[in-house]
C-alpha cells in the first residue's frame, strides 16, 4: 500500500510515480476506474427513473 505525506496530498511537493513497472497495479487501477464509472452510470439512471416516477405520480394525481 502506498502512503502519502500531507505535502504530496496538497500538491506542495510532487514526486513522480512510475506505475508502469508493475502490471498488477495498472490492472487494479483500471478495475477501480471502471467500477466508479459503472456505478456512476447506475446512479444517473436511478435518478432519472425516480424523476420519471414522480412525474407519472403528479400526472395521475392531477387527472384523478
Amino acid at each position: 500500500m502506498m502512503s502519502f505525506t500531507w505535502k504530496q496530498i496538497f500538491g506542495i511537493k510532487k514526486e513522480e510515480i512510475d506505475d508502469n513497472d508493475d502490471p498488477k497495479v495498472n490492472i487494479h487501477t483500471l478495475y477501480k476506474h471502471r467500477w466508479v464509472w459503472y456505478h456512476l452510470i447506475l446512479c444517473i439512471q436511478m435518478i432519472l427513473t425516480n424523476i420519471l416516477l414522480v412525474g407519472i405520480l403528479i400526472v395521475l394525481a392531477i387527472k384523478l
